[in-house]
This record gives structure tokens, C-alpha cells and sequence, in this order.
């Protein structure tokens, strides 16, 4: 799964949550592409290693999480 800007808004939106754009680009930048491991398997992302790592990051924005 790639994670889309507009997913990404989605999330923030229902979570309520707002972040700097410095991060959004960072998070789009990680889980918006395919990853390519050391011996060139690509490799990516389930639904749930988003969720898990965008619930870590995004713990200090959120006030209610």
C-alpha cells in the first residue's frame, strides 16, 4: 500500500490532528513510495505499518490520541 496525500489528509482530518508541513512532506516521502532493500526486492508497506508508524509520529500533535 502507498500512502497518498490525499489519504494522508484524510487521516489528519479524522484524527483531527495537525502537523507542520516539514513532516507531512517526510511521512509522504516515506510511506508514498516503494522501498527497495539492499538487494533490490522491493518491498512495500502494509495498511498496518502505516497506521502503526503515522500513530508514532503523529502522538505529539494530537491532544486526544
Amino acid at each position: 500500500m502507498l500512502l497518498t496525500k490525499k489519504m494522508l489528509k484524510k487521516i489528519l482530518q479524522d484524527w483531527r490532528v495537525a502537523i507542520p508541513a516539514e513532516l507531512e512532506k517526510e511521512i509522504l516521502d516515506d510511506y508514498g513510495n516503494l522501498v527497495t532493500d539492499d538487494q533490490g526486492h522491493v518491498f512495500e508497506h502494509t495498511e498496518q505499518d502505516i497506521c502503526e508508524q503515522l500513530r508514532k509520529k503523529l502522538l505529539p500533535y494530537a491532544k486526544h490520541l
